[in-house]
């Protein structure tokens, strides 16, 4: 993934024994998973809140920003996340009929890619 200006793009995303990567990975514990880009992107929104309630609407807004779609989708993603934290899937809490809210402190390292201009190849330094 090419380096945007938003820093959360390409910043890799610590949490407890948990790593989210911009290229979409999540490892940790063993386990290097490449995340499906919905819960990648609601993950993200999620790590990058602070700890700060993010309401359904706004998850849904931000994550699918064409719009016309169903809070389902959401659940369902919420619903994959937390299987793939596995015993650490109460670091996502809902608050019922409010939103989702994460509870562990997350930091951000800072990671440098370069992308090749020939190939198009990512390579991290």
């Amino acid at each position: 993934m090419a380096v945007v200006g938003n820093e959360l793009t390409t910043a890799a995303l610590v949490f407890a024994r948990w790593t989210l990567h911009g290229d979409g990975r999540l490892t940790g514990e063993g386990a290097d998973v490449q995340l499906p880009p919905k819960e990648w992107h609601v993950l993200r929104l999620l790590l990058a809140s602070g700890g700060v309630l993010m309401s359904k609407d706004r998850l849904l807004e931000l994550a699918w920003p064409q719009g016309e779609v169903a809070e389902e989708s959401l659940t369902r993603c919420i619903y994959s996340l937390r299987k793939y934290l596995g015993a650490d899937k109460g670091f996502i809490k809902t608050i019922y009929g409010r939103g989702y809210r994460f509870t562990c402190p997350v930091t951000v390292e800072e990671q440098t890619e370069h992308v090749c201009s020939a190939c198009g190849r990512v390579s991290h330094g």
